[in-house]
């Protein structure tokens, strides 16, 4: 800096630099379990953020829906699966800001009922005889049921396809049939066998 005074005098001093340009914070966080699965719903974050001192957390549909602690935890909704928003915005100590927002896939686990009877009589009700089955890959699926010697009598790749209790369009006798299917989970492509039993009643 020059100073001139009325006489023409002049003065010249130099002045270290007395402009900062902080460094902007870096939002970041990681998630435990990864992924959360639909009867492992509760969450803890950890915060992976550069040059903040303070967090502003929301979770869609999470109980809380909001934190400012470091690494917060939240529950989704439990025996639910979905797509679930978090987001998390890093402030530093000069109030400038990041935000990084994650959608969180809650996956389902896989989940077998088979009835072990059924009774075809030709009314309304109880007509076939179906699996209820969540959390599979619904192209790697086979079932297969076979009679009491061994022999198949009815096969499908479709789990939402029901046995009606017949063998090459005719009614099976009563009795007991053996069950078997194979297939594989939609989260980490794991192969899955199971076998029962299921009472045809007329």
């Amino acid at each position: 800096m020059t100073v001139t005074s009325p006489e023409g005098c002049t003065a010249t001093t130099l002045f270290p630099s007395a402009l900062y340009a902080a460094p902007a914070p870096i939002a970041n966080f990681t998630f435990s379990p990864n992924p959360p699965t639909m009867f492992n719903t509760q969450v803890l974050f950890n915060n992976g953020s550069v040059g903040a001192n303070s967090y502003e957390w929301t979770f869609e549909q999470g109980v809380p829906a909001t934190s400012t602690m470091e690494n917060p935890t939240t529950l989704f909704p439990d025996g639910q699966v979905g797509l679930y928003e978090t987001s998390l915005i890093a402030i530093s100590d000069l109030g400038c800001r990041d935000t990084m927002t994650v959608e969180i896939q809650v996956y389902p686990e896989v989940i077998l009922y088979a009835p072990n009877t059924f009774t075809p009589e030709g009314d309304e009700f109880n007509q076939t005889w179906n699996v209820f089955i969540e959390g599979v890959d619904i192209y790697d699926f086979q079932l297969t049921i076979f009679n009491r010697w061994g022999q198949v009598v009815w096969e499908t790749s479709d789990p939402n396809m029901g046995w009606d209790a017949t063998y090459n369009g005719n009614m099976v006798q009563d009795g007991t049939y053996t069950w078997f299917i194979t297939t594989r989970d939609i989260l980490n492509d794991n192969k899955y066998e199971f076998n029962g039993h299921v009472n045809v009643m007329r």
